[in-house]
């Protein structure tokens, strides 16, 4: 497994042998100047992803979304897509986080091959299928 990033924001790795992205957000992002090198991390591990690869969010501990910082999800799952994502499975705590996700989603085409869960193994089995 190799560590990106790991802040107070978020955690974000990848473990090659699963072809796998480790995301992890945290508490509230009142906007993105909290996470200045949100794009370079990202750009970091979608430079070692191959085709096809699949991402464990746990967005567990994340609370509502502002309009830029969805905006910047947004912006960042296009990328994602365009880069060969296949398969994100999510883990989400809150119904009002859960709606906030739907919005920007459906807006990047993500929602397309994301499914929610509510525990680890159910998750990472279904993106090891």
């Amino acid at each position: 497994m190799k560590e990106i990033a790991q802040n107070e924001y978020y955690e974000l790795a990848y473990d090659e042998a699963k072809n796998r992205v480790y995301w992890t957000m945290k508490g509230f992002w009142r906007n993105m100047s909290v996470v200045p090198d949100f794009n370079k991390d990202w750009d970091t591990i979608q430079e070692m992803t191959k085709q096809g690869f699949t991402i464990f969010g746990n967005l567990s501990k994340l609370k509502t979304m502002p309009e830029e910082v969805s905006h910047a999800q947004d912006e960042r799952q296009k990328k994602l897509l365009e880069g060969g994502c296949s398969k994100v499975s999510c883990m989400v705590d809150s119904a009002v986080t859960k709606m906030t996700l739907n919005k920007a989603l459906e807006g990047s085409g993500m929602d397309k091959i994301l499914q929610y869960f509510d525990d680890k193994f159910d998750a990472e089995s279904w993106l090891d299928k």
